[in-house]
């Protein structure tokens, strides 16, 4: 939590240190930083509001440290809609588009930020790795993670991956690399993530 603490301005990390030592029980998932409006810090279970409100400067400041102090490197993750930060977290930006083509080229007036704390567990994919395997043919299914926002899907994912690098003993799988693996080097590739329809491909699916 500290490398997420560290981008915001010391008087608003200190309050939300503080309500961290409180919430001893519960998982902080999100942080959400909205301009002119009080930080919210959203659990396992509920919401929590900190009445520390956030100025247009405080805004900027934080949005300079995600970016590493250079914003236009980071024009074509903005345009995307959020920022991926050490340790796996993500930003989620929101604020007034510039449209071109029919293609966001730019986000200006940053009115909110929310940060999406990355968590691992591990072993969180065991029960569904016999569905993306292919054992007989050594093989990986094409696979498409389906699920509402915030379940975890990228959390499973990362699971997935580290399962496929090291292994399973339990189901006789011995894990693969992209690095001399005898499987083709795009299957290791081949699972993808989804929030807004169903794939699927040689029967397997994943909900």
């Amino acid at each position: 939590m500290q490398e997420i603490f560290n981008f915001f301005p010391m008087k608003i990390s200190q309050k939300i240190k503080e309500q961290e030592k409180m919430q001893e029980e519960n998982t902080l998932e999100e942080i959400r930083i909205r301009n002119n409006k009080p930080i919210i810090l959203k659990y396992s279970n509920r919401e929590k509001l900190i009445t520390q409100i956030i100025n247009t400067n405080d805004m900027l400041e934080i949005l300079q440290k995600v970016c590493n102090n250079s914003i236009y490197s980071y024009q074509n993750q903005i345009c995307n809609g959020y920022i991926t930060i050490k340790g796996g977290h993500r930003v989620g930006i929101t604020g007034n588009c510039t449209m071109e083509n029919n293609k966001i080229i730019n986000i200006n007036y940053i009115s909110s930020l929310n940060f999406r704390i990355a968590r691992q567990i591990l072993g969180c994919s065991n029960k569904i790795l016999k569905y993306i395997l292919n054992m007989n043919e050594k093989n990986i299914y094409n696979t498409l993670i389906v699920s509402p926002p915030g379940v975890g899907k990228t959390t499973l994912l990362r699971d997935i991956i580290r399962n496929i690098s090291n292994g399973i003993e339990e189901i006789g799988f011995m894990g693969l690399n992209c690095r001399g693996c005898r499987w083709k080097r795009r299957n290791c590739s081949s699972i993808q993530r989804s929030s807004t329809k169903w794939y699927r491909n040689k029967n397997r699916y994943i909900r």
